[in-house]
């Protein structure tokens, strides 16, 4: 019985001690999604990012062979957008 009480509020404290996972979207996505919007990307980096239940990861995409030209592509859990 004291095992048990001990295993259970170990896994309580391990619950509350652990952070919560940010979105799952890796830039591989957000490459995919400036892909489709003609933009091939040069360099991609993350602008904000977001944890919780409805976590999101928002990167900037740099077009290549463009000067200046980027896009903002936002990720929630798998699925990403464009925004602008």
């Amino acid at each position: 019985m004291k095992g048990r009480r001990w295993a259970a509020s170990a896994a309580f404290m391990l619950a509350l001690l652990c952070p919560t996972l940010p979105a799952s979207a890796s830039q591989a996505e957000a490459r995919d999604v400036a892909v489709a919007a003609n933009c091939p990307p040069s360099r991609i980096e993350e602008v904000r990012r977001t944890v919780g239940n409805a976590g999101e990861t928002v990167y900037r995409v740099e077009c290549a062979g463009t000067e200046g030209l980027a896009v903002l592509v936002q990720c929630r859990m798998r699925q990403c957008v464009l925004l602008r």
